[in-house]
């Protein structure tokens, strides 16, 4: 006789998103590209054929294939604060305090997005209730809570969202976790759904997010999931803003800019520093296998100084007028120092 499914009692974030946002400087990046991964179903579990706007997920057989769009959503769907009728309750406050004045559903959720991520701390407390009022009170909870909260502003704001069940598959190469996580869904008039993991990914997630067709197992001891191949496409093109919590990645919604990036290649050999001086700061960088992507540049005359072998090997002069892609290619003019028999 089967037995009846049980219920997920509390999807978790995993800790090895957490480490793996401590791979980068923490900032939220905007990303271009595609990602695509197969996975092996894990047992106990209902996965169906599902798409929305960015997300598309084929089942076949026992495996899932998952392709994830970064291009701009493209939304033109207009936001009034204004027009919302009178609410009140901490939630419906915040929310709108957050939005005041923005122009669009786009904006208003990606604010409202941000201040959850730069404000709700993670912790895996399986005992603290996941409501959105807990959450917002103590600022803290796991995924369930994150998407809860989340979920509970928007609604504030009269913008459709829903919790998503799902199951990560990480294959991160340091090694790591894969299991249960929640992340939500929001509804845009004009594109459809959109997935938004709050605080790792706005308005998209990776090829690592297995969507579940229901929350309830159908076995007490699911299987494992296992990534069977992955092609991942996903490239940082802008740096939208600093962030205090870690790393966050969003999809934009049109071709605007928010700084420079200046992406330099040169000849210079191992190890080496890039400097840029102006707009009254010091960026400095590492050469990476002869390349090297600055973002967040300010527009402002820069001098660009490339160091090897505690010298500087090149330097050039830089005007940026405005928020755009720099390609550089600085050749170096790096010859040998004859030994001296000395020290300085």
């Amino acid at each position: 006789m089967r037995s009846r499914p049980a219920a997920i009692a509390g999807f978790a974030s995993l800790a090895s998103f957490a480490s793996f946002a401590a791979m980068a400087p923490a900032a939220t990046y905007v990303v271009r590209g595609g990602d695509e991964a197969e996975l092996l179903i894990p047992s106990g579990v209902r996965v169906e054929s599902y798409e929305n706007s960015g997300y598309r997920l084929v089942v076949e057989g026992s495996s899932a294939r998952i392709a994830v769009s970064a291009e701009p959503l493209q939304s033109e769907l207009p936001f009034r604060v204004s027009a919302l009728p009178p609410s009140s309750g901490a939630t419906a406050k915040l929310a709108r305090a957050v939005v005041a004045d923005a122009p669009t559903r786009f904006e208003a959720v990606s604010r409202i997005l941000a201040w959850v991520a730069g404000n709700v701390r993670y912790d895996l407390d399986r005992e603290a209730p996941q409501d959105a009022d807990s959450v917002l009170a103590r600022r803290s909870a796991y995924c369930t809570g994150v998407a809860r909260l989340s979920v509970a502003l928007l609604d504030a704001l009269a913008i459709p969202a829903r919790e998503v069940a799902g199951y990560v598959v990480d294959d991160l190469p340091q090694g790591g976790r894969s299991g249960f996580h929640r992340w939500i869904e929001i509804f845009y008039d004009d594109r459809g759904w959109v997935f938004a993991d709050p605080l790792v990914s706005h308005h998209l997630v990776p090829a690592s997010y297995l969507r579940l067709a229901s929350s309830a197992l159908e076995s007490d001891l699911p299987g494992p999931a296992l990534m069977l191949a992955r092609r991942r496409g996903l490239r940082e093109v802008d740096l939208k803003s600093p962030a205090p919590t870690g790393r966050l990645i969003v999809r934009a919604n049109g071709e605007e800019r928010y700084a420079a990036v200046v992406h330099l290649r040169s000849d210079a050999p191992a190890p080496a520093v890039v400097t840029l001086d102006g707009a009254g700061v010091q960026i400095r960088r590492e050469l990476e296998g002869g390349e090297v992507t600055i973002f967040g540049v300010k527009p402002a005359e820069y001098e660009l100084r490339i160091w090897a072998e505690g010298r500087i090997a090149a330097t050039r002069r830089l005007e940026i007028e405005r928020p755009e892609w720099m390609e550089l290619d600085v050749a170096t003019r790096f010859a040998p120092v004859a030994a001296t028999g000395g020290t300085r």
